[in-house]
């Protein structure tokens, strides 16, 4: 693969802070209210981009094959009968989105010990550069909030999401753990075990996400945590990342639909840090995406010294760390429960 000069690897310097503009704003979820309401006030300002969104993304489904139409049919068809089946509150969040709408959804730590996680959220199709990511990327960008999640008048936990999602891909539950989720590139994909759940072939497992959302309301310890998602059954291959407030505490989940498969330890190899893209990164990673081995030479650049959210913001807006599919970079302080999340642009100069 040629890559030009404007998308050659690099570790900046330069990228933080960013403009005050790209802080992605916050809302707020009130557990304590009926799920068929709790996400009315902020569905209500966005209805125009999630319609947009939804129309984007079964396109972009089609683009990358035609052979997706017939999960759209599914979707488009079968997705009220879904909302009853899923497990409270999840299924009455939705029927109350969909209501409100109109519409028919990196760990490290420093020299001190102190951990901290971030994360790139990329959404598109490897080889990233190509244009088929870039519009489903921009349209992202005009949904995604960080929401604060309360119960009994008190903070339970923080997510950066996107408005209409009642799933979690990256958040954190204040001075106990963070957690994101990766989708893992080149293993039977969540299709199947979506298939199997409309039909009703097995509903003895979880979405990936929604098991995210669940070790965030019920675990009440970094371990808890650790445990629950190595051993959820889930209907998806994927790479769970938690992080604990104690030194030491950061885990890599390599997941299958029914084990966990391999598990990478903080500390692994003498380094400070953790960091998995789309692949198994114990393996030789594809030479048209490897994020990996450009994220792990800048970690080094900056070294155990620089663990800060400055340092992490760099590295996740050097290229090909940063890419045409990613959306928003979230940066996550353990110990103080700190979540900061920007979106993100990759320019072409």
């Amino acid at each position: 693969m040629i890559i030009h000069k404007p998308f050659a690897e690099e570790c900046v310097e330069n990228a933080w802070p960013p403009k005050p503009d790209r802080l992605i704003k916050t809302y707020v979820v009130n557990l304590d209210e009926p799920a068929t309401q709790r996400w009315n006030s902020i569905v209500s300002l966005h209805i125009p981009e999630i319609k947009d969104l939804i129309d984007s993304l079964k396109l972009f489904l089609l683009e990358i094959s035609p052979e997706f139409k017939f999960l759209i049919d599914i979707i488009d068809t079968e997705l009220p009968g879904i909302a009853d089946t899923l497990p409270a509150p999840y299924g009455d969040e939705i029927k109350g989105i969909s209501q409100a709408s109109g519409i028919p959804l990196v760990i490290a730590q420093d020299q001190n010990g102190k951990v901290y996680h971030g994360r790139n959220l990329d959404f598109g199709f490897p080889l990233s550069w190509r244009n088929i990511t870039w519009p489903l990327a921009e349209k992202l960008r005009t949904v995604t909030i960080q929401v604060n999640f309360t119960q009994n008048g008190k903070l339970l936990f923080e997510t950066t999401t996107f408005v209409g999602y009642v799933g979690v891909l990256t958040g954190v539950k204040p001075n106990v753990f963070s957690v994101s989720m990766n989708e893992r590139y080149g293993f039977q994909g969540g299709y199947v075990g979506l298939i199997e759940w409309i039909f009703n072939i097995n509903r003895a497992q979880s979405f990936n996400t929604l098991a995210v959302r669940d070790v965030l309301t019920k675990s009440s310890s970094y371990s808890d945590a650790v445990e629950y998602l190595s051993k959820t059954v889930i209907l998806a291959p994927c790479y769970y990342i938690l992080g604990g407030p104690e030194s030491g505490q950061g885990i890599i989940i390599t997941r299958s639909r029914k084990i966990s498969d391999y598990f990478e330890m903080l500390g692994k190899d003498n380094l400070w840090f953790i960091i998995e893209t789309n692949y198994d990164n114990w393996k030789p990673q594809p030479s048209g995406d490897d994020r990996l081995t450009p994220a792990i030479r800048c970690m080094k650049k900056y070294g155990l010294q620089n663990v800060t959210f400055a340092s992490l913001f760099n590295v996740f807006s050097s290229r090909p760390v940063l890419n045409k599919s990613t959306v928003y970079t979230a940066l996550i302080e353990l110990s103080t429960g700190r979540l900061e999340s920007y979106l993100q642009f990759c320019i072409d100069s």
